[in-house]
């Protein structure tokens, strides 16, 4: 077998340890950083919000649009059930007939979801929990 004898590196056992920065050196960077990360921080919340309102947008203008396209497809459904029942009751008793069903299932309706509305409950709005004020 052949030996190969590595060179000793003798320089290496003389270096001197690297100067560490001084406290107050230390601190600044500290601080440097902690600006750093404050301020990435405060972009990624702000491209979220700028994400949020776009979506909230976009979702307000569709529901616009099916809010109106609901609308006329209901008048639609009222005008055809006064003309469907005018022959038979008349027009005045198919308009009161058919305005009054229509009042009383919005009265059913709307008291479901205020029944269901009363389950929403928000502890932090009922009572002060804030640390802050």
């Amino acid at each position: 077998m052949i030996k190969i004898e590595e060179p000793q590196h003798e320089a290496s056992e003389h270096l001197e340890p690297p100067i560490e920065p001084s406290a107050s050196e230390q601190l600044a960077l500290v601080m440097e950083d902690l600006r750093a990360m404050v301020k990435a921080e405060m972009r990624y919340h702000r491209s979220r919000l700028d994400y949020t309102r776009h979506v909230f947008l976009w979702s307000f203008r569709y529901g616009a649009v099916a809010a109106c396209a609901f609308g006329g497809a209901s008048i639609a459904l009222v005008l055809g059930l006064v003309l469907s029942l005018s022959p038979i009751i008349g027009p005045l008793a198919a308009t009161l007939l058919v305005t009054i069903s229509f009042v009383i299932i919005g009265i059913f309706f709307a008291a479901l979801a205020r029944k269901w509305m009363r389950k929403v409950y928000f502890p932090e709005m009922q009572k002060n929990v804030d640390d802050l004020t």
